[in-house]
């Protein structure tokens, strides 16, 4: 697939609320080079479950950095 990186966040939220048959998702986002506003809007389309419908809107779907991701682990796999 061409196109930015940032550009196909749209299609990993799809994917993930569409396609993905677990409940349960995590995102791990790791590096730079993001546009402004790319994770922010990765994380906001998760927050306010943007797109969802009644067969997907149990999903829980998680957007971390790599220090995110730690320290929820740590905290969920005590």
């Amino acid at each position: 697939m061409s196109g930015s990186v940032d550009e196909k966040l749209p299609y990993l939220y799809f994917n993930a609320i569409e396609a993905m048959p677990e409940n349960t998702i995590i995102i791990l986002i790791d590096g730079q080079g993001w546009k402004q506003g790319a994770i922010q809007w990765l994380k906001d389309a998760v927050a306010s479950k943007k797109y969802s419908n009644e067969s997907n809107s149990s999903k829980q779907i998680y957007v971390f950095n790599l220090t995110e991701f730690f320290t929820w682990a740590n905290n969920t796999f005590q």
